[in-house]
């Protein structure tokens, strides 16, 4: 071929680049389906809060949550030896939190502190009544009533020992255990349904789930189990299958007793560095931060294998990094005590660092940033959330990952994962979308790029980049390379109701509360440029001056 029809050849394609690629992915009703329970997260914070300052907590933990509002979570209280005090700051953040957004949660001590084989120490009778007397202080005098489960240890561990009672033969012993917990709840008359085994490992695991489910059904309410993946590269696309694999297997376990399935833990570590003089517990945003941005969409995919195999509710380890610094000790301070009582509910808290949330918590660095995951797993929380019927999907191409839910009212919302290159995709819903009136409505879409994070100062979400009809139940949407992209009706165009008394006062930034329902958090601009993101209603001022406005942010991102 001459040089000349050459130079014409690559002329024509430059001019008339190739059309990306089409798939479509059918998506259909089940005859039947549990209903879902939402994804979440750990929220160790919850027991953290004493030790944070007030910006922090407001502009970052506070404002994530309500702007997330995630319907199901995980979190370490109503353990032994929990003190009133403790238990009352617990409270305090449940009712900032987990109560307004109407959050199920289930509680586990970090540990059993106990070691469980030697019972002359506490017996499990004793153990399970102190645990049955805080839950419930919590739950019936302070209100924390969406407390619904409850697991006797975390990762099957006790008296420091990870995974003790899963090795060995002493699974006997954790059913004496949980049959303490099971008895004293009755006689307490605490509506808690039981949960194990709370394991972690992968596919090993399976041997100990299904000796639980033989073994202690008639004490338990539900089946949880944790999911990691280390040691493997981001972009490795053979992990899929592997991820499907185990939830049917944890799912038909739960089934075949009638029992539902909880992903307790999930996170994707890509491989590990070497340790330092601590033991880390270190997400892939510290060990790895250059590959973050699509471990991300990694960590993605085992939340929707897990919701499309039938989990009832999927947890992510964590919504916070744990506080730096943090050591661990007792005193006569507050704060001395506020940090020795939250460092109770972790595993050996003076040694080991949680460094997995959606965000940092650097009182040294005043690093508050938040990593990739915040801007496409924090939408699987805010739009994937209890009371939704999941739906069946199936992509016609093997790197296009997808799932979908009907709201309770009626809103319809599909994740699409795409590991490969850009792709036109068709999502098919024509077989049954007829009846939903949803349909109608165009739906918003949200798109999170690994190549191109969507990262804000404020943590705040990305907006939406567009809309999409549906003709005839079917929508048509490009994909960009690596991304994940929702597509939703779960929303109301509207406009948040207008802060009033905005002014400075005493170097501080002021204004009056909305009382719009809707409403979630505040934005603050100086001369039209953002400042802050708040649920406060006053911000400390650096250098004020003049040219300040708030506004209101609602449960939508309307502004």
């Amino acid at each position: 071929m001459s040089r000349g029809i050459i130079a014409l050849l690559i002329a024509f394609i430059s001019v008339f680049p190739a059309r990306a690629q089409e798939v479509t992915v059918v998506v259909e009703k089940p005859l039947v389906r549990w209903l879902f329970g939402g994804f979440g997260f750990q929220h160790s914070e919850a027991n953290f809060e004493a030790l944070m300052t007030p910006e922090f907590r407001d502009q970052r933990v506070l404002k994530t949550f309500a702007e997330l509002s995630p319907t199901f979570g995980r979190v370490y209280t109503g353990f032994a030896g929990q003190s009133k005090e403790q238990m009352d700051r617990f409270a305090g953040y449940y009712h900032k939190t987990f109560a307004k957004a109407g959050t199920i949660l289930y509680a586990v001590p970090c540990a059993l502190v106990y070691r469980a084989e030697d019972t002359t120490v506490v017996k499990p009778s004793q153990y399970a009544e102190r645990v049955a007397q805080s839950l419930y202080y919590l739950i019936k005098e302070k209100e924390c009533r969406k407390i619904r489960y409850y697991c006797l240890t975390n990762e099957l561990m006790t008296g420091g020992r990870w995974g003790w009672f899963s090795s060995k033969g002493r699974m006997d012993l954790f059913k004496l255990w949980n049959i303490a917990l099971y008895n004293s709840f009755k006689q307490h008359d605490l509506n808690l349904l039981l949960i194990g085994s709370d394991i972690s490992g992968g596919h090993g695991t399976i041997p100990i789930q299904k000796w639980t489910a033989d073994n202690m059904d008639a004490w338990l309410g539900a089946y949880v189990s944790h999911w990691y993946v280390y040691g493997k590269r981001a972009d490795d696309m053979s992990q899929w299958s592997s991820y499907q694999d185990y939830f049917k297997q944890q799912v038909a376990i739960a089934t075949a007793k009638s029992k539902r399935y909880i992903l307790g833990e999930f996170g994707f570590c890509p491989v590990r560095g070497k340790s330092g003089v601590m033991i880390d517990d270190l997400g892939p945003s510290l060990r790895q931060p250059e590959t973050i941005a699509e471990a991300a969409l990694s960590k993605c995919e085992v939340g929707l294998a897990a919701m499309n195999a039938g989990a009832y509710g999927c947890i992510s380890w964590s919504f916070v990094d744990y506080p730096e610094p943090f050591c661990w000790e007792d005193g006569n301070t507050e704060n001395e005590r506020a940090a020795y009582e939250a460092g109770l509910c972790a595993y050996k808290p003076d040694m080991k660092y949680n460094k997995w949330g959606l965000f940092h918590w650097n009182d040294i660095d005043r690093d508050y940033s938040a990593t990739p995951e915040l801007y496409c797993l924090g939408y699987m929380a805010k739009l994937f959330h209890k009371d939704a019927t999941v739906l069946v999907c199936s992509p016609s191409d093997s790197l296009v990952r997808a799932g979908a839910v009907i709201n309770r009212d009626r809103s319809v919302t599909f994740a699409l994962i795409n590991r490969g290159e850009e792709k036109t995709v068709t999502v098919d819903c024509s077989s049954w979308s007829g009846g939903i009136d949803s349909f109608s409505k165009s739906f918003r879409r949200y798109v999170y790029e690994a190549d191109n994070p969507p990262l804000n100062e404020f943590n705040d979400l990305q907006s939406y980049s567009g809309k999409d009809d549906a003709s005839g139940g079917k929508i048509r949407v490009v994909l960009p390379a690596r991304s994940m992209t929702f597509l939703t009706t779960d929303y109301l165009d509207r406009t948040p109701e207008k802060v009033k008394g905005v002014r400075i006062a005493d170097g501080k930034l002021v204004w009056k509360p909305v009382a719009d329902e809707y409403h979630r958090y505040y934005r603050v601009y100086k001369d039209g440029k953002q400042i802050a993101s708040t649920v406060a209603t006053e911000l400390e001022l650096t250098s004020p001056g003049k040219g300040y406005t708030v506004k209101s942010i609602d449960a939508w991102g309307n502004e």
